[in-house]
């Protein structure tokens, strides 16, 4: 992948995660990397397709994360606590997670983004549901979508009072009831 597609696509998914998916044009982020907004349209003809790349990247990259926890942790328990602290970081840089915010914006996402928002929270899901089940939770699905649930509304809210603490708090309720 060229130097100029990984600056675009790290852009853009800071710029995702702080402010939106239609927060931002191409020429903003031909602006911030000094390239012409044609450089933009080389990588990604249209917007579409920067949403696509850019939520296939971070479901490789999140599931990559997961694995990782799976391997370095034995109990269910840090796992889960390693996956918290991961999106946690999010609110230290003003940031959510990007692919909430894209399901925020849901009707203005083409159909192949929303296909593939669809399977980085079911990944996010299932690795959280076999977590669960782990842990001796009952109905692990249902704990899992609960879990996922409270994570993402907890980092919008802990962003908006600057708060990161909230994240804590939400989702203990759920894994402590």
């Amino acid at each position: 992948m060229s130097d100029t597609r990984n600056k675009i696509l790290d852009l853009a998914e800071d710029m995702t995660q702080r402010l939106g998916f239609n927060g931002f044009s191409y020429l903003d982020l031909a602006a911030e990397i000094g390239v012409k907004n044609s450089s933009i349209h080389y990588h990604f003809k249209a917007k579409a397709d920067l949403a696509l790349a850019l939520v296939r990247r971070i479901r490789a990259s999140h599931l990559a994360s997961l694995d990782a926890f799976t391997d370095r942790y034995e109990e269910p328990e840090l796992r889960v606590a390693a996956m918290v602290n991961h999106f946690k970081g999010y609110i230290d840089n003003q940031q959510i997670c990007m692919c909430g915010m894209m399901a925020a914006e849901f009707a203005s996402v083409n159909e192949a983004v929303r296909d593939e928002l669809t399977l980085y929270f079911r990944d996010l899901r299932g690795w959280l549901s076999i977590q669960l089940a782990q842990m001796g939770r009952e109905n692990p699905d249902r704990a899992a979508l609960q879990l996922l649930s409270t994570l993402e509304g907890s980092l919008l809210i802990a962003r908006l009072e600057n708060d990161p603490s909230i994240v804590d708090s939400s989702v203990q309720a759920i894994l402590n009831p």
